[in-house]
């Protein structure tokens, strides 16, 4: 165990040298745990935007996305890279898509666990590991077709990378193993998503705070060896910034909101109560003279400064700030959380991480309803289409009209996130296939330019979001021309479908 304790006065704390990172019975059955709540109704909620471009990257070629990553979402590249293989693997449905992150959110609820141990002790490892599998942020994460939960899971594991190095070794052979192991986490957690190259600058500062000597140089050598590691990367996310250009026009209710509440708790009841912890345990930890200032050298500059660099990267270029992207912070508001929770006597202590628990479970269900991602309306088009189709329609097609009013994406952003309801149907206004395309979710042609490709077909479906503005335009006029007339008006929650059959 390292001990972070100072009984006279706060003073950074040392690694002994027989203190290993090692894996802990709890680690595992806390790891379990973070798994099952993750995974609680975990294809419940339908896919939404984000999601889909996600499926959508990973079911293309290799060729076309390279040309869709030089395009646009180069920050996500390694996640798809990494979906194409899985899909390849499991084959793809909305719960394949989700099932990584499931599995990160638990595993960082483990590695949260061993470092929390590492930091504090057992206790303090314990109630660390048992927050971090009911935060809502990392459950949340964990139930999300994106990288997020595995980011925090290598955050956490670069983290723990960190405190190993920190620790004195037994040869320079083994520092320097354990500062390139450190390096490479933080590069891989950064190719996984860019944001966490923030991270190194949170490091590097624990490393100034608790290193001696060489060990400072030893920081901040790794976080320039991750840095120059991924600037290929680095170089083409930044020539895309344009495509978080919204985050500029998003004019928040409340900024410290975002900043206190949602990119860690989602829930006002759990900030307050996670409040109330820090408080009481600050105070036991501050009256019982038993400050954690070497943990909290771990914790605090990881869960701050990120945030903190965003923010002042929009200061200086276009707003790039946003909760989810700092997800990867959020173990460290565990740790955070769990130390607090550890300086309680006891059964203080397990009352106030059961609390947090409790309070969690409110916003967890809520993020494990249908409609819980934005909204997302994509299931109920999507079941529409396969319960109204049918054997007597013959050869068919369908038109995707415009996607709730977002410039070039249409309503087969629902046949890309559920594919199986449109297995079958000719689509009409693509210019080529979706494997095969460099744009996000895929080009076309419009509705009027569509109505030649009808001519062999038998029916002819118009998928339309009632949230588009503008709408699209049914060319009535030419459809009628070659020999359909409407058949069928069907509606469900957000969409509209509409049958067309060729007249005998």
């Amino acid at each position: 165990m390292v001990s972070v304790a100072a009984p006279a006065r706060p003073a950074p704390a040392r690694p002994r040298r027989t203190d290993r990172p090692r894996w802990r019975p709890e680690a595992l059955l806390l790891g379990i745990a973070g798994v099952l709540v993750a995974g609680w109704h975990v294809d419940v909620p339908a896919l939404w935007r984000d999601e889909a471009a996600s499926v959508g990257a990973a079911l293309r070629t290799w060729p076309a996305l390279g040309g869709m990553v030089d395009r646009v979402d180069a920050v996500h590249a390694t996640y798809y890279a990494f979906l194409h293989v899985w899909f390849a693997a499991v084959g793809y449905t909305p719960f394949t898509l989700r099932l990584p992150s499931v599995l990160a959110a638990g595993g960082t609820a483990a590695v949260v666990t061993v470092l929390g141990a590492r930091l504090a002790g057992r206790r303090g490892g314990m109630a660390s590991g048992a927050v971090a599998a009911v935060l809502p942020s990392l459950v949340w994460a964990g139930g999300e077709g994106r990288s997020y939960a595995i980011s925090a899971l290598l955050a956490s594991a670069a983290t723990l990378a960190l405190v190993h190095a920190l620790g004195p070794h037994r040869s320079a052979l083994a520092t320097a193993g354990a500062w390139a192991g450190h390096a490479a986490l933080l590069a891989l957690a950064t190719v996984v998503f860019l944001d966490d190259l923030l991270l190194a600058a949170a490091h590097v500062v624990t490393a100034l705070l608790l290193g001696r000597g060489r060990q400072r140089f030893g920081g901040l050598a790794a976080a320039v060896a991750a840095t120059l590691a991924v600037l290929p990367l680095l170089r083409l996310a930044t020539a895309q910034t344009g495509q978080v250009g919204w985050i500029a026009a998003y004019v928040p209710a409340s900024p410290w909101h975002q900043l206190a509440v949602e990119q860690w708790f989602r829930s006002d009841l759990v900030a307050k109560t996670v409040l109330v912890v820090l408080v009481a345990g600050a105070i036991a930890a501050v009256v019982r003279r038993r400050v954690p200032a070497g943990a909290l050298a771990v914790v605090l500059p990881w869960a701050l400064l990120p945030p903190a660099g965003l923010l002042a990267a929009g200061l200086v270029t276009a707003p790039v700030y946003w909760p989810r992207y700092v997800t990867f912070t959020a173990p460290a508001v565990a740790l955070l959380v769990g130390l607090a929770a550890a300086a309680l006597p006891r059964l203080i202590g397990v009352i106030a991480v059961l609390a947090i628990a409790a309070t969690a479970v409110p916003q967890i269900v809520a993020d494990r309803e249908p409609h819980a991602k934005a909204g997302s309306e994509m299931g109920d088009a999507a079941a529409l289409v396969a319960a109204e189709r049918g054997p007597s329609d013959g050869p068919a097609g369908i038109v995707f009209g415009q996607y709730n009013g977002i410039r070039g994406v249409t309503t087969r952003i629902e046949a890309i996130a559920y594919p199986e309801d449109f297995r079958g149907l000719r689509d009409l206004t693509a210019t080529g296939p979706l494997a095969d395309s460099t744009a996000l979710f895929g080009s076309d042609i419009g509705a009027t330019a569509a109505v030649p490709r009808m001519r062999s077909l038998t029916t002819v479906w118009f998928l339309l979001d009632l949230d588009a503005d503008p709408q699209t335009v049914v060319p009535t006029a030419a459809m009628e021309a070659a020999g359909l007339a409407p058949t069928g008006t069907f509606r469900t929650r957000g969409s509209i479908l509409l049958r067309w059959s060729r007249v005998p």
